[in-house]
């Protein structure tokens, strides 16, 4: 019988930001306030300045309005 201290413990977070500004290899994004930039790959080919994004666990994608109304 396994201990449960010993089992590994997940933690769901939610990431949602602004696309604040993209470049060839980077996106700008507005994360609770603050600037991150992260690589271009890590982000859904078809952001634009101004879109909501969130954290899929592997890119970041566009919200669409929505799902934003219901956050």
């Amino acid at each position: 019988m396994a201990n449960q201290d010993q089992q590994p413990k997940s933690c769901k977070t939610e990431r949602i930001g602004i696309v604040a500004g993209i470049t060839d290899d980077q996106v700008q994004l507005e994360v609770e306030g603050k600037s991150v930039y992260v690589p271009r790959s890590k982000t859904s080919e078809t952001l634009v300045s101004g879109d909501r994004v969130s954290w899929s666990g592997t890119v970041w994608v566009k919200i669409r309005e929505e799902e934003v109304k219901n956050r």
